[in-house]
């Protein structure tokens, strides 16, 4: 058995004095170490996630936000537009572009009109001929055919919608609208063809052109071929004034775009003012939302105003372009006009902000790159006595001054002749279309 130790009392009580003394330092430090860990967590935490006293205190020194700074404001997309007329590619404006090696090049018909044609974003031009090329004869009045050179030119010059909806596109029968398409599809395939439809779903599509979200659709129609048929094997192939048809495709073109325009080849050639046709297919444009109709095919110039319904929907319409270039043989059929334009769209809607005709004069001279196309504007008495349609029976009187007073007559009181311009800068809100098309659109996006 195990011997037992006393320990003395008064050991004993020193060691248990010392050991409380120890927990009690233990149990302190404990505490402290607890509050640090705490202390610095709480730290922490305060940096990331200030309270609410903090919040507050935040909240009383900030800047008071208003209405402005927190309304996202609708940015203002402005889209510039440019439209020239008939390109009526008699014998002799084809026979200015053959060169020495046999080619041909037409890049002088619109030297002078550079400029004008690279301000605009969209550039218009009026095929009336068809680009059948060299499988047939180029020819001129009354069946014509021309070189795919032309179109290159056009390209080159910067257009990037092409027309072909006239009274011409089947001078050369399917075959030539085929072989006008296969070039377009061919070596350019990025600039836009409208009024001739390589197939059905073609004849369907709406094109649309979009600047930053802003989007104006195209539509291009003839009224007629001069009796040519269409062919049975392919009614689509060139677009006709239908009234089904304009009805169909407008609706369609207003649930795709905020703006919608009408290129229509209408009218009574030589006429210097709107026919009963004319009236009555502007009051279908109107009625359906149409915004600006611009119209060729008369080879003079006609009158341009605004129309507007009992509804208060108001539509630009250029009645016709006249020619751009030509070789005929009378003297109104010199002059032409160059529409411009500026398309708004803004937190108020869509609209035309201002509207322009720069009157051209095709000088009709003889020769390689003799025929070419001058503005109004820069064109003197010196180039009118030099212009080859003073040959011509019943036009020696020709002139400058004779060339000023027939467009003043014909546009009006807005036609400008110390700058050659009509130019329309209208009201703030320009003209304004329905707002329910803009949102339509834009819910369709």
């Amino acid at each position: 058995m195990a011997k037992k130790t006393n320990v003395p009392l008064k050991r004993r009580r020193r060691s248990e004095l010392n050991v409380k003394l120890i927990a009690i330092i233990a149990a302190v430090l404990f505490v402290v170490t607890i509050g640090i860990v705490f202390a610095v967590i709480g730290s922490h935490k305060k940096e990331n996630n200030p309270s609410v006293a903090d919040n507050q205190n935040n909240e009383t020194t900030a800047e008071p936000t208003t209405e402005e700074e927190t309304t996202t404001k609708v940015p203002t997309i402005e889209v510039d537009l440019m439209m020239i007329g008939d390109m009526l590619m008699h014998e002799g404006v084809v026979k200015s572009g053959l060169m020495d090696d046999g080619t041909y090049n037409f890049d002088h018909l619109y030297t002078n009109i550079a400029k004008d044609i690279s301000s605009a974003d969209i550039k218009i031009v009026n095929q009336e001929t068809i680009l059948g090329g060299s499988d047939f004869a180029y020819t001129g009045y009354p069946t014509f055919n021309s070189p795919w050179a032309l179109g290159d030119a056009e390209v080159k010059a910067g257009f990037n919608i092409i027309l072909h909806a006239t009274n011409h596109t089947l001078d050369k029968g399917l075959k030539g609208v085929e072989n006008c398409l296969s070039f377009w599809k061919t070596y350019h395939p990025d600039t836009t063809v409208l009024g001739i439809n390589e197939t059905e779903e073609d004849y369907e599509n709406i094109y649309v052109y979009e600047k930053e979200g802003f989007k104006i659709a195209f539509l291009n129609y003839t009224y007629g071929t001069n009796g040519i048929p269409i062919p049975d094997s392919k009614p689509y192939i060139v677009n006709m004034l239908d009234k089904d048809k304009i009805t169909a495709d407008v609706t369609k073109a207003k649930q795709l775009a905020d703006m919608v325009i009408v290129l229509p080849h209408w009218g009574t050639e030589y006429v210097y003012t709107p026919d009963s046709n004319q009236n009555y297919w502007t009051q279908l444009f109107l009625s359906l939302g149409v915004d600006v109709v611009i119209g060729t095919h008369p080879h003079v110039l006609e009158p341009v105003e605004v129309v507007s319904d009992t509804k208060g929907h108001e539509m630009l319409v250029y009645y016709s372009l006249g020619n751009f270039v030509s070789n005929q043989d009378q003297k109104p059929r010199m002059i032409g006009g160059m529409a411009k334009m500026t398309l708004v769209k803004d937190e108020t809607g869509c609209y035309v902000k201002n509207y322009n005709l720069t009157p051209v004069i095709t000088q009709k001279l003889f020769g390689q790159k003799a025929i070419t196309t001058y503005k109004l504007s820069d064109y003197t008495e010196s180039l009118a006595s030099g212009n080859a349609i003073r040959n011509d029976s019943g036009c020696s009187d020709f002139s400058l001054s004779y060339c000023q007073t027939l467009v003043k007559q014909i546009l009006g009181d807005d036609y400008d002749e110390s700058t050659s311009e009509l130019n329309v800068s209208l009201h703030p809100d320009g003209l304004v279309k329905d707002t329910s098309a803009t949102e339509s659109s834009s819910s369709a996006k």
